[in-house]
């Protein structure tokens, strides 16, 4: 069956939003866990998305009908509202002054959450743009920096950094905007190992493991040496400027998740979602800062892991 519009659009923007983990904390981890972290994300939103079709429901409004999918659906608005501050704080370090200024992250936030109120298919729209976008920037980024790269040093990691591993089920939120689309995900969940996979190669091969370890951001790091056509380039603000418009992506899709909920939570209050997104999102940029990184981790894995396939399951349980 062919794919629809929305169903391409919903893809792709999934492939973007998990652009950001594979290209600023995937890399840390090496290779063969980049490899496994994504693939195990790909595998299971290739099955979600299947029992998604199950039910022509979106997911939110299903999981608001019992009282136990209400408190798991409050505890994912809370959790997004506190990424929301993450993304947008991790966003500025592709920039050099990120340290001290936040505004990039804040504006980036303001205009995903300004998209996201306007809507689902406003948001997927925009996401088919960025797709375009990314995929020229990575393919010349990638292009000229793999065939440089010194295998010596792409022995893979054997000790992942744990914490980092759960950054890869970002997309799972695309759940929430499902309205049982046609058509199979698999080029785009490929595409988004393959990504995660060269990244990974790039950062390890051009730096070597212990320093993309070491570093915030290797990627950027690595984007330093690139040559083009035997010359030193400056490729590190096409490193930024893919990694704001993933960001974007991400950050409009968390908005719109919080819409969602907040709306069969608390019926007309789009309005008030929005301002929630904005302020409370923003603010937390600050408070992330004090929250240890093996927290972040294991909240994500649960509120972006195993929350929505026990929605799905509150759904699928439910008599109508």
């Amino acid at each position: 069956m062919t794919q629809s519009n929305d169903a391409r659009r919903l893809y792709a923007l999934g492939f973007c939003v998990f652009t950001v983990p594979a290209i600023l904390l995937l890399p840390r981890l090496g290779w063969l866990w980049a490899l496994i972290a994504s693939t195990f994300t790909a595998v299971l939103l290739a099955v979600l998305i299947r029992l998604r079709r199950k039910n022509p429901l979106p997911l939110a409004a299903t999981a608001a009908k019992t009282t136990a999918g209400k408190i798991l659906l409050t505890a994912v608005v809370l959790w997004n509202l506190l990424q929301l501050g993450e993304v947008s704080r991790l966003l500025c370090i592709a920039y050099p002054t990120g340290d001290t200024m936040p505004l990039v992250g804040l504006l980036v936030l303001l205009l995903a959450a300004y998209a996201a109120q306007k809507g689902s298919k406003v948001l997927l729209r925009a996401a088919a743009i960025v797709f375009f976008f990314l995929i020229a920037l990575y393919l010349l980024l990638l292009g000229f920096s793999l065939p440089t790269i010194q295998t010596d040093w792409l022995r893979p990691v054997l000790q992942p950094q744990w914490a980092l591993l759960p950054a890869a089920l970002a997309p799972i939120s695309v759940l929430y905007l499902c309205r049982g689309e046609t058509g199979k995900p698999t080029l785009w969940l490929a595409g988004g190992v393959l990504l995660a996979v060269l990244a990974a190669l790039m950062c390890a091969g051009s730096l070597s493991p212990q320093v993309a370890e070491g570093e915030i951001f290797p990627f950027y790091t690595a984007a330093k040496s690139v040559t083009v056509l035997g010359a030193m380039e400056r490729l590190e603000p096409l490193v930024s400027a893919a990694l704001t418009a993933g960001a974007f992506c991400l950050l409009g899709l968390l908005c719109r998740v919080n819409t969602e909920i907040m709306s069969e939570l608390l019926p007309k209050s789009e309005k008030l979602s929005a301002l929630a997104n904005i302020v409370l999102g923003g603010s937390s940029l600050w408070l992330t800062r004090l929250i240890p990184i093996w927290c972040m981790g294991l909240g994500t894995a649960i509120f972006w892991g195993l929350l929505p396939f026990l929605a799905l399951l509150l759904g699928a349980t439910k008599k109508y």
